[in-house]
């Protein structure tokens, strides 16, 4: 599969790096400082959990030609990016599919209309930081890579993303309303991405604030129940699990976690 990678950040290159290794032709679209990074360096990647470094040469581009040609263009971009993504998106006229990978806020209608039957949604299971020109990552195995169609149905080109990405190393799965499934995230990090705020963004001092740990877990509590109470099921299975045990041990867990370097790599680093 020829891929196109629109964003060479943390979650672009960490995608682009498995799925050069699993055999896919993958090219970087990227700007300034991480562009020059990647036409020196090629693309670095670290494992935090167990410090095995890669390097790989990569074709990276900053613009595209008008003949070039892509079976999949991932958008792994910040969600106030998005909309800024679609001149290079409709200006393509290879028919590639377009899988926005991340939440998409209040974008994702606009995202569809703009790119009709090309459009795809999912989120990536992985975190990291910029470090010079390499990242530093980490996947994030509680949580599955997720992929829907807009409109909810199983069809045979998310059947066969899935696979791309199962092939590549990341357990994927398929949801039945993505649009849902990325409204529960958002209600599990709100929570998370506020309290870190509040303490300058300090994941071992947040984990040190019981008073602020605990609005955390029962804002994200609270939000959860009102999604239900709308009608939405679609909350991460992982979090649904762990959001039913009792408030001290759902604080306990992400206090551990906070405490670890992945707490700045799932969290902090966002």
């Amino acid at each position: 599969m020829r891929i196109l990678v629109l964003g060479a950040g943390v979650i672009g290159s960490v995608y682009a790096g498995k799925l050069l290794e699993a055999g896919h032709e993958v090219v970087l679209l990227a700007r300034g400082s991480r562009l020059a990074d990647l036409q020196s360096h090629g693309l670095l990647l670290e494992d935090a959990e167990s410090g095995n470094c890669t390097a790989q040469p990569v074709v990276v581009l900053s613009e595209l030609a008008s003949d070039d040609h892509f079976d999949l263009v991932l958008v792994p971009v910040r969600s106030e990016q998005l909309v800024s993504t679609l001149a290079v998106l409709t200006a393509m006229t290879d028919g590639s599919d377009v899988l926005f990978f991340g939440n998409t806020g209040d974008h994702g209608a606009e995202l569809a209309v703009a790119l009709g039957e090309r459009a795809l949604f999912g989120f990536p299971a992985a975190g990291g930081t910029r470090d010079g020109p390499t990242i530093k990552y980490v996947l994030i195995r509680q949580q599955k890579t997720m992929l829907g169609e807009p409109d909810g149905t199983t069809t045979s080109r998310i059947r066969r993303l899935q696979h791309v990405l199962d092939g590549a190393g990341f357990p994927t799965l398929i949801s039945a309303d993505i649009h849902a499934w990325l409204l529960g995230h958002a209600a599990f990090v709100v929570p998370i991405a506020f309290a870190l705020y509040r303490v300058g963004i300090d994941a071992p001092r947040l984990a040190a604030d019981p008073a602020t740990m605990r609005l955390m877990v029962l804002a994200t509590r609270e939000a959860f129940s009102a999604l239900r109470a709308t009608g939405y099921e679609e909350i991460p299975t992982n979090l649904r699990a762990l959001y039913r045990l009792p408030t001290v041990l759902v604080i306990a867990y992400w206090r551990r976690v906070l405490n670890r370097p992945r707490g700045e790599l799932w969290f902090g680093a966002h």
